[in-house]
């Protein structure tokens, strides 16, 4: 093995191969995103050694010599062992102060920054190598499926016009204007393309308190370089006027972000009208604070779960938060103006939507996720994922002891892990340990689950035995029927929209086999790559778009949409920054955070440097992301999150929101009371934020023991079961033909011989020749043929001065397929070119 092998694998060790993975097409998107067709990272030279191995050898001999006669102690003694390892020395005493031990602590962290520096170009050199390698390997993957992926798109058109000027000229000069919309969005790149496009005509609308792309590469800069040429051209033109938003909110929000951002913040103008009629909920802001306060909660957790047992294991203050808006939503609808479907819950990430979301369900409030993990988040749809691999091969330990564990199996937690102890300790598969429980595990489990595992078999071995004979469809809809999971499901808060779920999985199945045929393992396996492919769809909707359930979406789901009434929640969360072991700056230096094999990591010079311009450009996008959410309401404003209400930090990068958001809504929050309405002045005009403080104090006024811990919804059990809601037992009629759409010619193709139609479209068998001595073939064209033909001969007609081809050109075409040209059908064919030439619908296409 050579020097460079074992560097190399020391690498993938240190980093791992999926860290390395991600580094790679991190870099690899970002420098494409840049313009860079073929990434390459720039060649580094490697550090130049001055003296620091030396400097520090004498260093460390001298502070040894010094601390021999220095007087004894237990820190002075590992302070020697410290310096014989050459690792730094720690603790205080006297003996550790002096000029000597100084020089060693200096000659060390010269030392090391030099081996740091070393290991970078190391490092960098091999990424670098890496980096071409993928990028080789995924343009011949491209080219052999003779595929293109986004970047490609853009980077083949900029090439291809920045070489050729004639084709650049008659692109360019098609367009009287090229018009480009949120132009904030944009990168380099895509700037590129649009100035090859362009002749002084780029007419661009944006707005830089909108540009929230930037994990998309977007570049805010390209916006503010334009902003600045065209306005020193005067050329910009700002347009202001808000036309959605009540101009109560468009108050609230200009005087927040005036705090924030300052002269530079151009403010919002309201319609004319848009106070009027006068609001149904006064003020038209509210803010909902809860204290943060490290132990704040403390005395009411040890006393269990103050918020209920649905939101156990939930920081107490987000609990308390959850619980607080899903009450203020109660009042604005089901005792105030508006419908459950005029409000949206916004959120920054959706880490913490189901929490939400069970706290808005045991109000009894009808709720909608869009987007995140909505809909492959869902139970019942994982549940019903796993009856299938099951069914499919229930060797699949996983998805067995899920369903055992699942409403469809109907076994306690203890009985599951009951049966996995034994087939570990017989070394047996867990399906057998279930079809043949030892004696041992019978006599461990206690009745009623054996009664349960015993009927679990039955129902399981039956379904396992008609897997081939009856739809997918079908294979779900007994799966829910017969284990009465429908019954659970609907007594279930938010029973009919999970319901809504299992038949959005049942539609799936029914799609899928009438595409790809009746394949039981390719459904699994397609709709696992769904959820890998789509992991961010959102749930079933129940009956149409517009439910009346309140909506839950991340706040770049509902860019460009508004909504009556906008929740802003989980303020109180932490900003996210960047934790890549590889990050590139604004002028494409690159930064690592060097791994090694002992597992510790060392960020570079370079990283450090990238990462504090990094963490200040999230914290501006982060402004400007809720600037875009509390932009999208047009009548009533909610903002709800969580701070230290004791101490009140002043806001700091990518620390939690409501820091800054009180202070710009409601820069006179009270620090005791519970509720009230501060006023603020704009432009001679009063600006009104109801504020909510929930804290251990004030806790039971703001949200009483009933609030806290709502009783869930009662639902009728015995109607439920004898008349279910869905009757998921009758299937529907099976489809005639298992195809999924059908061209003219197919149609004729069945109207000739529905047979052979199914032979050659359903089951895919390929066509034979027709036996010897048959009827003989009609002389001239086929249909399908003469399709062929005319299409072939309009392919070559000018459509702004048609001219029928003459008879010999037709027949030329003709016999090109092998065929002999007679007259009659060179006149047909003649007949329709003549059809298609005299049509005015020629002269539109034109």
């Amino acid at each position: 093995m050579g020097e460079g092998d074992s560097d190399r694998i020391e690498m993938v060790a240190a980093y791992t191969p999926d860290r390395l993975r991600d580094m790679v097409r991190t870099a690899y998107s970002h420098l494409r995103s840049r313009g860079e067709r073929h990434p390459r990272l720039e060649e580094t030279l490697p550090p130049q050694p001055s003296g620091e191995a030396d400097r520090l050898e004498a260093a460390a001999l001298a502070a040894l010599a010094e601390l021999a006669v220095a007087p004894g102690g237990v820190t002075v003694e590992r302070a020697i062992e410290s310096i014989e390892a050459r690792s730094e020395m720690k603790g205080k005493a006297k003996a550790l102060e002096s000029d000597t031990c100084e020089e060693y602590r200096e000659a060390l962290a010269a030392f090391r920054t030099l081996k740091v520096a070393e290991q970078e170009h190391r490092d960098h050199t091999m990424l670098r190598v890496l980096l071409e390698l993928y990028g080789e390997r995924y343009a011949r993957a491209k080219r052999e499926r003779s595929a293109l992926d986004f970047e490609d798109l853009e980077l083949v058109a900029r090439d291809l016009l920045r070489r050729d000027e004639g084709l650049r000229e008659a692109y360019s000069s098609r367009f009287e204007h090229v018009l480009v919309d949120e132009f904030q969005d944009t990168n380099r790149l895509q700037n590129q393309l649009l100035s090859l496009l362009s002749r002084d005509n780029l007419f661009r609308v944006g707005d830089e308190n909108q540009s929230i792309y930037r994990f998309r590469n977007a570049d805010v800069s390209v916006f503010r370089e334009h902003w600045q040429e065209a306005q020193a051209a005067g050329r910009a033109e700002s347009i202001t006027v808000n036309f959605r938003s009540r101009g109560e909110v468009l108050d609230a929000i200009d005087l927040a972000f005036e705090r924030v951002w300052g002269e530079s913040f151009e403010q919002l103008r309201e319609a004319p009208g848009s106070r009027e009629p006068a609001a149904p909920v006064q003020p038209c802001v509210d803010l909902l604070v809860v204290d943060r306060a490290r132990d704040a909660w403390k005395e009411m957790t040890e006393q269990g779960d103050p918020f209920g047992e649905a939101l156990h294991g939930a920081p107490p203050w987000r609990a308390a938060e959850a619980r607080l808006l899903a009450k203020r939503i109660d009042e604005l609808t089901r005792g105030g103006p508006w419908s459950y479907g005029d409000v949206v819950m916004l959120f920054r990430a959706t880490t913490a939507m189901g929490l939400f979301e069970r706290a808005l369900d045991e109000r009894g409030i009808p709720v909608h996720v869009v987007g995140g993990r909505g809909y492959w988040g869902q139970q019942q749809v994982a549940d019903l994922r796993h009856w299938l691999a099951a069914l499919a091969n229930p060797l699949d330990g996983l998805a067995l002891y899920s369903v055992l564990a699942s409403p469809l199996g109907g076994l306690s937690l203890d009985a599951a892990a009951l049966i996995a102890l034994h087939a570990r300790r017989s070394r047996w598969a867990p399906w057998r340990m279930v079809r043949e429980p030892t004696d041992e595990l019978a006599g461990a489990l206690p009745e009623r689950d054996r009664q349960r595992l015993r009927a679990f078999v039955e129902r399981f071995e039956a379904e396992r035995r008609i897997v081939g004979q009856v739809s997918l469809e079908t294979l779900i809809d007994r799966a829910v029927t017969r284990t009465g999971y429908d019954r659970h499901l609907l007594a279930l808060p938010g029973g009919t929209r999970r319901m809504a779920n299992v038949r959005k999985l049942m539609r799936m199945a029914r799609h899928y086999e009438a595409d790809e045929g009746r394949d039981l393992r390719g459904f699994i396996d397609a709709v696992a790559e769904r959820d890998v492919i789509q992991a961010r769809e959102g749930e079933a909707p129940l009956e149409a778009e517009s439910l009346d359930a309140v909506r839950m979406m991340t706040v770049h789901r509902a860019k460009g949409l508004e909504f009556p009434v906008v929740c802003l929640a989980d303020l109180g969360k932490d900003g996210r920054e960047d934790d890549g072991q590889l990050r590139i700056s604004d002028d494409g230096s690159i930064g690592l955070r060097l791994a090694n094999l002992g597992g510790g990591a060392v960020d570079s010079t370079k990283l450090a440097q990238i990462k504090a311009e990094g963490k200040r450009a999230a914290e501006e996008e982060e402004r400007r992301i809720f600037y875009v959410a509390a932009t999208r309401a047009e009548k009533h404003l909610v903002l709800s999150g969580a701070t230290d209400l004791a101490k009140r930090p002043d806001p700091a990068e990518l620390t939690e929101p409501m820091r800054w958001i009180w202070r710009g809504f409601c820069a006179g929050l009270p620090s005791e009371g519970a509720t009230g309405i501060e006023t603020d002045t704009r432009e001679g005009r009063e600006v009104a934020v109801r504020w909510t403080l929930c804290t251990p104090a004030t806790v039971d006024e703001v949200l009483p023991a009933e609030d806290r811990a709502p009783a869930a919804p009662q639902h009728e059990e015995e109607p439920g079961y004898e008349q279910p809601l869905l009757e998921l037992g009758l299937p529907p009629a099976p489809r005639a033909l298992a195809v999924s759409r059908l061209s003219y010619s197919g149609l004729e193709a069945y109207r000739r011989c529905g047979y052979r139609f199914f032979l050659e479209r359903t089951l895919k068998l390929s066509r034979v020749d027709a036996p010897p001595g048959g009827e003989p073939a009609r002389p001239g064209l086929s249909a399908l043929l003469r399709g062929t033909v005319v299409h072939g001969l309009l392919e070559d007609l000018d459509f702004g001065q048609p001219v029928v081809p003459s008879d010999g050109e037709i027949a030329a075409a003709i016999e090109l397929h092998g065929v002999e040209a007679l007259a009659a059908d060179v006149e047909d064919v003649r007949a329709m070119l003549e059809r298609v030439a005299s049509s005015g619908l020629l002269g539109r296409v034109a």
